[in-house]
């Protein structure tokens, strides 16, 4: 899904406006930022990679019944499936480029979230919608991202990216209960 995402930011002219800046040019990438300085890296010229560094529940909407009323046949059942999963993802943008040149790429990659924060593509069937939001790690809670990252600390930025609902497309239908009634029970 992160692929999807950084494709649909380079279509959607992440890396146009950023190269606006003179003498830089930037190249997209979804990597691990912490393998750039290892000898195993294929970074092949990303300059602006996007790294996840965590993945968390919403857990705000966990609670929400997921339970509809389809038709099926001449009778009405009830689609009841487990509920939908919302999802935040922490991006860290980090830039490879020279340290002058990188903050200008962070400065530039703030002001392209600051005007676009919603993206919506498709991933692997779904439609997902991310909502960028920025956050602001303390000094400790970036020392501790870069620590486990396993390299030094380059120009970077955090963006919490919150994820609409996904869902398994499994229908489980149940008989709508229509009487309400009781069982005496019988002397034994």
């Amino acid at each position: 899904m992160i692929n999807k995402f950084v494709d649909k930011l380079t279509t959607d002219g992440m890396a146009t406006y950023i190269n606006t800046l003179q003498g830089i040019s930037v190249k997209l990438g979804a990597q691990n930022i912490g393998d750039y300085q290892s000898d195993d890296n294929d970074f092949d010229g990303e300059n602006l990679v996007v790294t996840v560094v965590r993945i968390e529940e919403e857990s705000t909407l966990k609670n929400f019944p997921n339970q509809k009323l389809v038709q099926s046949g001449q009778t009405f059942k009830v689609d009841k499936r487990f509920p939908k999963i919302y999802l935040n993802y922490y991006l860290l943008f980090s830039c490879t480029l020279q340290y002058d040149k990188a903050i200008a790429v962070i400065y530039k990659a703030i002001k392209f979230f600051q005007y676009q924060k919603k993206f919506v593509f498709d991933s692997d069937g779904d439609d997902i919608e991310l909502n960028m939001e920025l956050c602001s790690p303390s000094f400790e809670q970036l020392n501790n991202i870069w620590g486990m990252l396993g390299g030094k600390q380059m120009p970077s930025v955090v963006y919490k990216a919150r994820v609409s609902a996904l869902e398994r497309d499994i229908e489980s239908l149940a008989s709508i209960i229509t009487s309400i009634g009781s069982i005496e029970k019988q002397d034994e």
